[in-house]
């Protein structure tokens, strides 16, 4: 097509990894979210309703991307509610972590719950200490959360205290500096770290772990998303997304051993064939042991203890 020979031509000279979602204007990024989801040209009337909208501010490029989704023409021809199937997948996954006592969740703020994220997923346990650190209210991700993070809150089971900083600053958030953790948990936040950033991040858990503890983490498969977004990642923030290989190669490289690996939402037709159908979401077995065909992996990593020096007791 014409459009996309032009998207071509403009961004042939640099390296894929260069390309961002924002060197598209947002004519073009409407036409090519209805070739790859909807698999049809967008007509003029709608292409003009979507661009005004996200002109005034109404829509982001994500939240167009998620309401096509949801549309019922795309739910009409492929069947398939993706998120959600991600969702129950990264659910089931949860439940089979083990219990720990005391558990920072990086990235974990709810925006309702302020037991936080990982409990309302389903973590069927429950730690005397529940640590989460995340963006300051009014920047997180889901919107400003609708009870105070200022103050500990107390459960008969624990406490869960809110932190505020970046995964990035973490060194910098100075009431962390003298705790230490049982698991240090990612739910699909390393993805949004800064691949140059993450050595120092993988540095402060190591000296922040117990020394039988665990680092986790999920995290979307670039085995899989590439075929689905070849020329960017699936998320307008997503710094970094990751092969399940090189992944765990970098956390040997910063000092950690993986013991477990578990992939979410098998997809072998598509990770075969190298093209992206919707309608494989459908059927796909939600938990497998065939990480690189998943469209989501988690990893369980310990301290390499030949390496580690700094192991907090």
């Amino acid at each position: 097509m014409r459009f996309l020979r032009g998207i071509a031509a403009r961004l042939r000279s640099r390296s894929i990894r260069d390309v961002d979602i924002s060197d598209l204007s947002h004519e073009e990024f409407i036409r090519l979210a209805y070739l790859v989801l909807l698999r049809r040209k967008i007509d003029p009337t709608g292409l003009a309703l979507w661009r005004d909208s996200i002109v005034r501010g109404m829509f982001s490029y994500e939240t167009v991307v998620s309401t096509i989704l949801k549309s019922d023409e795309y739910q009409s021809r492929f069947g398939t509610d993706v998120n959600g199937r991600l969702h129950s997948a990264r659910q089931l996954w949860i439940k089979t972590l083990p219990p720990f006592e005391r558990l920072l969740d990086i990235g974990g703020s709810s925006p309702t719950r302020p037991e936080g994220a990982l409990i309302q997923l389903g973590y069927p346990h429950r730690p005397k200490s529940l640590d989460i650190l995340d963006l300051p209210p009014e920047r997180q991700n889901w919107g400003t959360p609708a009870f105070d993070q200022s103050v500990p809150t107390r459960f008969d089971w624990g406490t869960v205290t809110y932190f505020h900083g970046g995964a990035e600053t973490i060194a910098d958030v100075p009431t962390l500096q003298d705790r230490t953790y049982d698991c240090v948990f990612l739910g699909q936040a390393v993805e949004h770290i800064r691949p140059e950033a993450l050595p120092e991040l993988l540095a402060w858990v190591r000296r922040h772990l117990s020394a039988d503890g665990r680092l986790i983490l999920d995290t979307p498969n670039r085995l899989l998303t590439k075929i689905q977004c070849p020329t960017w990642f699936i998320h307008p923030d997503h710094k970094l997304e990751y092969e399940p290989a090189q992944l765990e190669q970098v956390l040997r490289d910063n000092g950690f051993v993986v013991t477990r690996r578990r992939g979410m939402v098998h997809l072998p037709k598509i990770a075969a064939t190298k093209t992206y159908d919707a309608r494989e979401f459908e059927s796909a077995d939600l938990l497998h042991d065939d990480i690189d065909a998943c469209y989501l992996f988690a990893v369980e990593a310990s301290l390499d203890r030949s390496t580690d020096n700094t192991v907090a007791s």
